[in-house]
Order: C-alpha cells, then sequence, then structure tokens
C-alpha cells in the first residue's frame, strides 16, 4: 500500500513504496513519490516536500506550462526537465477529438518514446535517496512513467493499475494505463526492451531496478 503524503497545495502526492511485486517483495520506500504539480505548493506544503530531501526532481510538463506556473524546485541541482510530450510532432494530435483515452495513451506511450526513456534515465542517474516525478495533475504523463518504472522493478500490471486509479480528482480508469502497457508489449515485447530501444542503457536499466526494489 503507498502513503499519501500531506502536502498542503498538492493532492495527488504518494510514496510508492510497498507496492508489491510479482516475486513477492515490494517497492522500497522512499525511493520513488508521484505527485501533481509542486507550483501550487503552500510554503507549508513546500517545506514538507524538502523535508523529504529529494536527489532527484523529474518534471514532466510542457514547456507552456513551465512559462505559465515555474517549478518552485528549478533553482535546484536535483532537478531535471524532461518534457513526456514532443510539443512539435505531439502524435496524439492525429486522433479524433473523440478518441477513447485508452487509445491516447496507447499512441502517446509509442510516440514519445524517447522522451519517456529520458525521464526514466533522470530517476536512474539521480544520486542514491527519493526521486520525485511529476506532471501538472500527476495523472496522464505521470501515470505511464509510474507504470513503466514500476513495470521495470517487477509490479504486476494489476498493482500498477490500482495505484493509477488512486487519483483523488478527475476520471482514471485502469483500461488506459494498461492499454499503454499492452501497446509496449505488442510494439516491444516489453518494457526493458522499449527502454533500451530508446536510448537508455543497460546501467541504467539496472540503477533503476536496483533503486526501487
Amino acid at each position: 500500500m503507498t502513503t499519501s503524503l500531506d502536502w498542503a497545495g498538492c493532492h495527488n502526492a504518494r510514496d510508492l513504496g510497498g507496492l508489491p511485486t510479482a516475486d513477492g517483495g515490494a517497492v522500497r520506500a522512499r525511493a520513488l513519490v508521484r505527485s501533481d504539480s509542486p507550483d501550487r505548493l503552500t510554503a507549508e506544503g513546500l517545506a514538507a516536500l524538502r523535508a523529504y530531501r529529494f536527489t532527484g526532481v523529474v518534471d514532466l510538463r510542457a514547456s507552456y506550462e513551465i512559462a505559465a506556473n515555474p517549478s518552485p524546485l528549478a533553482g535546484d541541482g536535483a532537478y531535471h526537465w524532461r518534457p513526456f510530450i514532443d510539443e512539435v510532432n505531439d502524435p496524439v494530435r492525429d486522433l479524433a477529438d473523440l478518441a477513447p483515452m485508452s487509445e491516447v495513451y496507447r499512441v502517446s506511450i509509442i510516440g514519445n518514446a524517447v522522451r519517456v526513456a529520458g525521464a526514466v534515465a533522470a530517476v536512474a542517474d539521480a544520486p542514491p535517496g527519493p526521486v520525485l516525478v511529476h506532471c501538472a495533475e500527476g495523472k496522464d504523463r505521470t501515470g505511464m512513467l509510474v507504470a513503466v518504472l514500476l513495470r521495470v522493478a517487477g509490479v504486476a500490471d494489476d498493482v500498477i493499475a490500482a495505484d493509477y486509479c488512486r487519483h483523488p480528482r478527475g476520471e482514471c480508469e485502469a483500461a488506459s494505463i494498461l492499454a499503454a502497457l499492452e501497446r509496449i508489449d505488442e510494439v516491444h515485447g516489453g518494457v526493458e526492451a522499449y527502454l533500451l530501444a530508446h536510448g537508455l542503457t543497460g546501467a541504467q536499466l539496472s540503477a533503476v531496478r536496483s533503486r526501487l526494489r
């Protein structure tokens, strides 16, 4: 069971430690935290975040989001901007306006694969300690990145989907995140091959697994 974090101003912050892995293990506590954007934090909330002593912060938002709402962590050495979506060639733009979210996820996870691998690399290369990953709402982009990271750690898809659906605001359907993972399997045969094909090294893949286990 993950731990919700009381960061005033954020509504979707939680430590993913404790999620069970398929081999009977668990994700390490204080290794990976997901949240919505910390630009909304109150002074008290920001102090609570900083008390976690993050060694890596991966911001998945687009350039226009950062320009409008800069991260209070942007000046920290641990901060890394790794936009999830290719703003010039966003593959989702070609979908019909009423395309189901599961199809949006299927297209995005493959079309933005290089960027996903870059975000995973930022997690892998962070010094020992907790890493925070976030987008604006901590749901779609963060959800897909976290699903990939948890798959690397050996967490089963049904557990990944259950964690994804814990978002306290907005609709989260398990079918959406499962569709993204299924598409990775269809195209690449698994997340490891998917990441290695798009720039992650074997050493970085091992580093992610060691960090989270």
